[in-house]
């Protein structure tokens, strides 16, 4: 019996040692909201009243996701591109109408009041845009 007794402590007694000579597993890494938060940037919004885009112009970061807001009576767009302004008419003619070129990039197509049109932008540039239903609402996005 002393013979098992002792060959039961030294037994616990090399786990014991094997235990602690072994590396502990490095600690998974723990993802912080705050890291969360900081690797995506905060959301924006336009709003569409009074037939013209608030703000008209905005700085953003890439990864920001923008939201236009109807707040008109009339139907609108958000469409990158340009808006060529209309020409000055010579004595006596109409003027001549402006001419929009769409890039396609960017096209929510019509949207009424109180409906919105959301937009990702991943790409770091200048993002021109208009409404194709009223061409003299221009706005730009500057992406950094």
């Amino acid at each position: 019996m002393r013979v098992a007794a002792g060959l039961a402590g030294l037994t616990l007694l090399s786990l014991a040692a094997l235990v602690a000579c072994t590396p502990a597993a490095a600690p998974a890494p723990t993802i912080t909201p705050q890291a969360v938060a900081a690797a995506t940037p905060a959301p924006k919004t336009v709003s569409i009243k009074g037939f013209a885009f608030n703000p008209a112009t905005m700085e953003i970061a890439k990864g920001t996701l923008v939201t236009w807001t109807n707040e008109d009576a009339a139907p609108h767009t958000v469409s990158s591109g340009t808006v060529t302004p209309a020409g000055s008419p010579a004595v006596g003619a109409s003027p001549s109408p402006a001419v929009a070129r769409p890039d396609g990039k960017i096209e929510s197509g019509r949207f009424e009041n109180g409906k919105t049109f959301a937009y990702t932008f991943n790409e770091a540039g200048t993002f021109a845009y208009f409404c194709q239903v009223h061409h003299r609402m221009i706005a730009t996005v500057v992406v950094k």
